[in-house]
């Protein structure tokens, strides 16, 4: 289900991007206002999260991407009114529309499996370097209070570019608490470091795909099919992604909080999990 999601996403980003290019170029030839609606329809979302990935800072989403939405609407509105013969800019853009809904609310979804409950002691995780990663020992290492564990689930997504940007912000309140983040996904350090734009550094934790122990926090096929087919030509596991999820641990490691998204575009914000930090001390 994974990778079908995965292709369809591909072909939907592939159908806006191309409806706007062949819009654009009528809209120069005829003049009509109706072909600019449907390009409005066409890339607001694709731009939009462009945009998003590349200044996660001071853009971030919702379930409904709300600007891009917005923006598809009215490229339908200015179709709607401008083409009175009700030809093809009218029906492209009801099928941008369509592809827009499929996407927020669809695509994007996910199932979460069955995962360590509340209260009860987070496992132990196989690192991408063959070795055993204990929650229970890195609070110990940090004399910390707790441990903020952010599943993240890649460079390449806009939506853990924006959570990393907001964890980053929040850094005074975890510090101030004694709550070491560890950011836990199955890239390498080197793809996360860049991206941090706080003071306090992180632990950053690759997980290894493969190992049985990690199966309730990977998705295997979870990336987008363009990483997940370079991916298998290279022989690598580029497709496999973690699941979205924030947890809140003690100094024992027993999970004190947990969250855990059905979107991989609601991974959780920093605001709301700024709001959880006091349970640590309940």
């Amino acid at each position: 289900m994974n990778k079908f999601k995965g292709f369809f996403t591909l072909i939907s980003f592939f159908w806006l991007w191309s409806c706007g290019f062949c819009a654009l170029f009528q809209w120069f030839v005829t003049g009509k206002a109706a072909w600019f609606g449907l390009l409005i329809s066409a890339w607001a979302l694709p731009l939009w999260m462009l945009l998003r990935f590349r200044n996660p800072q001071k853009f971030s989403g919702d379930q409904r991407e709300t600007p891009a939405f917005a923006a598809v609407l009215s490229g339908l509105a200015v179709t709607l009114l401008t083409d009175v013969d009700r030809g093809l800019p009218l029906y492209l853009a009801i099928a941008n529309l369509f592809v827009v809904l499929v996407y927020l609310f669809h695509l994007s979804a996910f199932r979460q499996p069955a995962m360590p409950p509340v209260d009860g002691v987070f496992p132990t995780l196989a690192t991408g370097g063959g070795q055993d990663w204990n929650a229970a020992d890195s609070a110990r290492r940090e004399k910390a209070a707790g441990l903020l564990l952010v599943f993240l689930r890649g460079s390449f997504c806009a939506d853990s570019r924006a959570q990393l940007s907001q964890l980053a912000a929040m850094e005074g309140e975890l510090h101030r608490r004694r709550v070491q983040p560890v950011l836990i996904s199955t890239e390498s350090a080197d793809h996360w470091r860049p991206l941090y734009t706080g003071e306090m550094v992180p632990e950053i934790v690759e997980l290894c795909p493969a190992d049985k122990r990690n199966r309730p926090f990977v998705a295997a096929g979870g990336a987008p099919a363009w990483l997940w087919m370079l991916g298998r030509l290279a022989g690598s596991g580029a497709g496999a992604v973690c699941r979205p999820s924030c947890w809140l641990l003690d100094d024992e490691a027993f999970v004190v909080w947990r969250h855990l998204p059905d979107n991989y575009r609601l991974p959780g914000s920093g605001e709301f999990i700024r709001g959880q930090l006091v349970r640590l001390e309940e």
